[in-house]
């Protein structure tokens, strides 16, 4: 009996070349950090950064060459897109520019030439789920994905007080940002009883949400710590504080790094998460994302007329940029 129900079990189909972008760097990621572990200093000082460039220009061109696809895959819980595909090699590109910024890096140096090189391409990967993801879990995965290897990074250079400061204030920040997150979504699959976001959005539109999400408490909730958790991670005022101090004191690579890619993939997030799940509720959430933005723009501008230490004023950049991209 369990032998013949087994042989009705079948698992999701996988469409292997659409996910190989990330099967790329997960396994170039895990290589990279095997060969870290040599004893050999000049085979970790050379080969580890190259290796790890060559992960990510093979993720590259796998990325170029799914130009045209547009179709889910793993039973829905990624979309393959062009705004997938032109973020990934947004991330790509600034990943390959930290490698070659951390050669000679003292970060690589004092965090060991694998796990560094590692974590970066790691972190990488969660973007890359992140800006493709369909559903809550999915989404959720890749957000931490991302987050949790740049809170080593930014700490990697652990010889240094001002790294380890930077280190521990983001994973403070952050941690409180993923869990306003996880919250959220749980709130919205309470209300909605989907966690795919198409069926989020049929709820809030067609489904016994129509009213508006205005009528229903739980899910106006969810949407709004939602949205304070992606404010979190894109670094939008009010939940900006961390930047300028994060920024200052992390690796520079990791500085710049940070500058660009995590932005790009909370926009990604939020294009896709808004774009799908809650475009039947944009009356609502839309001036409230609009009035945001508008408060980004000033106190990151402001806040940056005042700096005299370039990785602060770039926070402070950052964080105008974040509310030029909302709006």
């Amino acid at each position: 009996m369990i032998a013949l129900a087994a042989s009705h079990i079948k698992g999701p189909h996988i469409d292997w070349a659409s996910l190989s972008p990330i099967l790329v760097l997960i396994v170039g990621g895990l290589l990279v950090l095997m060969v870290g572990l040599l004893r050999d200093q000049l085979a970790r000082e050379r080969i580890v950064p190259v290796l790890s460039l060559l992960t990510l220009a093979g993720s590259l061109a796998a990325v170029i060459s799914r130009f045209g696809d547009h179709h889910s895959i793993i039973s829905g819980a990624l979309m393959i897109d062009d705004l997938a595909l032109v973020l990934d090699m947004i991330f790509l590109v600034a990943g390959m520019a930290a490698v070659l910024m951390s050669w000679r890096a003292h970060a690589a140096e004092s965090a060991g030439h694998g796990e560094y090189h590692a974590l970066l391409i790691f972190s990488v990967s969660g973007m890359a789920v992140l800006v493709s993801a369909q559903n809550l879990v999915t989404l959720f995965l890749g957000f931490e994905l991302l987050s949790i290897p740049l809170y080593v990074l930014c700490a990697s250079e652990f010889r240094r007080e001002g790294s380890l400061e930077s280190g521990l204030k983001y994973l403070v920040i952050g941690s409180v940002g993923s869990a306003t997150l996880v919250y959220g979504l749980a709130l919205i699959y309470g209300a909605t009883g989907s966690t795919d976001f198409s069926g989020i959005g049929a709820a809030v539109t067609v489904g016994k949400l129509a009213g508006g999400i205005l009528g229903d408490p739980l899910l106006f909730t969810g949407l709004g710590l939602v949205i304070v958790g992606f404010a979190f991670k894109a670094s939008v005022a009010p939940f900006h504080q961390w930047t300028p101090d994060v920024y200052e004191g992390a690796p520079t690579p990791i500085t710049a790094f940070m500058a660009t890619a995590t932005k790009a993939a909370a926009l990604g997030v939020f294009l896709r998460f808004f774009d799908v799940a809650a475009i039947g509720a944009q009356n609502t959430w839309a001036p409230i994302v609009a009035a945001i933005a508008a408060i980004t723009i000033v106190v990151g501008n402001v806040g940056a007329l005042g700096q005299s230490s370039l990785k602060r004023m770039l926070g402070y950049s950052g964080v105008a940029q974040a509310g030029y991209m909302l709006s």
